[in-house]
């Protein structure tokens, strides 16, 4: 048979298309199942600064990357630092992961952030990015200061051993912490004279071979790493993470404190238990419990504060005058406060108990301000009342001036009285009555008994 020139191409085409389309449907399965999956933790609100609710954030997303089977997990970070004991647990996290963790220092890994760069597998920074700085400082007034060598020893051994388990030098890993290490360039490739911080630019990184690469987006990371095929998901915060990094800012701590208090010390100079009590509860709870989501407190703390609060209470009800009852429940109340902080966070306590203080002590003086416009308002609502009162009532209350009886509670100002065999709430002229007094009845106004020593 004779092949003509058109005959002898196309076979072979036809041959090579058939091979081709065979080999597609065959390693097509094989490539969905080579598919690696990347959570990817990009920087956002809640590491601003490295703090617990940080921490459960990363906590959660690892968690979430182990249960559904994720290969890689990509912690970008951009931080001027953060709290020393939640760097520390988010280092353990990854360190114990069962997932491959790359950082990626996206500008800034400085202080607590230089932590969380070398507690990852696979170390990438982007052009133009610092690391380093990491000496653990505390704030006292308006300076920062250098921790005892207690806490410095105890952060310098957590970045040695960070860098060890990552095969980096260990030695430039402590000189991000201590500044009394001294490097030279015969020995560690660069020079640092003791009295100074080491902190590196990616480049220095780069030549000192503590960094894996350099990428200025998470594509070039995976391509690098030889990650061709790749869906990547991206781990957000929830809406209880952005709400307890809220109640945790100090100035709304200071003043869910505040008001608080003030809603209390309110409702305890009230008959019964109304709005402001609950309000007051509310607030307060709301202080303790996140700090409890959060892992900075227990339960030992809002323990003592109810333990102050009922001192208090005894010191209003049982016991007359201030005395060691009272002086005992400001200082639980002021301790519980201090203690949901720890004792290494003591400076920010102080600051929240100053802003509460200035909260409370504000809404006090309103109060006060405006209690004559309160009481014109009530007196026009009394005697609103007593016109619709029956006549029997209206008779009672008008003839109740001048009365003698005996308080059947203290008196601060509100209380409860007997007079002609009748129980009444009523209201001292400002001063304290204690329980079982003689009383006398200085005026009415409505339904309003107004009562003073008798």
């Amino acid at each position: 048979m004779k092949f003509t020139f058109w005959t002898s191409v196309f076979i072979p085409f036809l041959f090579f298309y058939s091979v081709s389309i065979f080999s597609i449907q065959e390693t097509t399965p094989d490539q969905k199942e080579s598919l690696s999956k990347v959570l990817h933790i990009a920087p956002h609100q809640l590491d601003e600064m490295e703090d617990t609710a940080y921490a459960n954030f990363v906590d959660r997303s690892f968690k979430r990357a182990e249960s559904e089977g994720y290969d890689l997990v990509v912690v970008e970070i951009d931080t001027p630092g953060g709290e020393l004991a939640a760097t520390l647990r988010i280092k353990n996290i990854i360190l114990s992961s069962s997932v491959k963790s790359i950082c990626f220092v996206n500008k800034n890994a400085i202080s607590a952030g230089s932590l969380i760069a070398l507690s990852c597998e696979k170390l990438y920074m982007a052009d133009g990015s610092v690391i380093g700085a990491a000496t653990p400082v505390f704030i006292n007034g308006q300076t920062m200061e250098k921790a005892p060598e207690k806490v410095v020893s105890a952060a310098r051994a957590s970045w040695r051993s960070a860098a060890e388990a990552h095969k980096k030098n260990p030695e430039i890993a402590e000189a991000f912490v201590d500044d009394s290490i001294v490097l030279t360039r015969e020995k560690h490739g660069i020079h640092k004279p003791a009295g100074k911080l080491l902190t590196l630019t990616a480049t220095e990184m780069m030549d000192l071979k503590m960094l894996d690469g350099m990428a200025n987006h998470v594509e070039e990371i995976l391509k690098a790493e030889s990650v061709l095929l790749y869906k990547i998901d991206k781990s957000e915060p929830e809406f209880v993470d952005n709400l307890i990094a809220f109640f945790l800012n100090p100035v709304i701590s200071g003043i869910l404190i505040g008001l608080g208090g003030l809603a209390l010390l309110y409702e305890l100079k009230m008959p019964g238990w109304g709005v402001s009590g609950a309000i007051g509860v509310l607030f307060l709870s709301i202080y303790f419990i996140t700090r409890i989501i959060a892992g900075y407190s227990g339960w030992d703390a809002p323990a003592l504060f109810g333990f102050g609060l009922f001192l208090l209470l005894l010191e209003i009800f049982v016991i007359p005058g201030f005395g060691i009852a009272g002086v005992m429940a400001m200082i639980a109340i002021m301790g519980s406060i201090l203690w949901s902080y720890g004792m290494n966070n003591l400076q920010e306590g102080v600051w929240v108990l100053a802003i509460a203080t200035l909260v409370s002590g504000s809404g006090l003086v309103i109060i006060v301000k405006s209690l004559p416009e309160i009481m014109k308002r009530n007196k026009n609502i009394f005697l609103s009342e007593v016109l619709r009162s029956d006549q029997e009532e209206v008779e009672f209350y008008t003839l109740l001036a001048g009365k003698r009886g005996i308080s059947l509670s203290t008196l601060r100002p509100s209380g409860m009285v007997l007079i002609d065999d009748k129980k009444l709430d009523a209201l001292s002229e400002g001063e304290f009555i204690e329980n079982n007094q003689p009383i006398i009845v200085s005026r009415v106004e409505g339904t309003k008994v107004i009562v003073k020593r008798g």
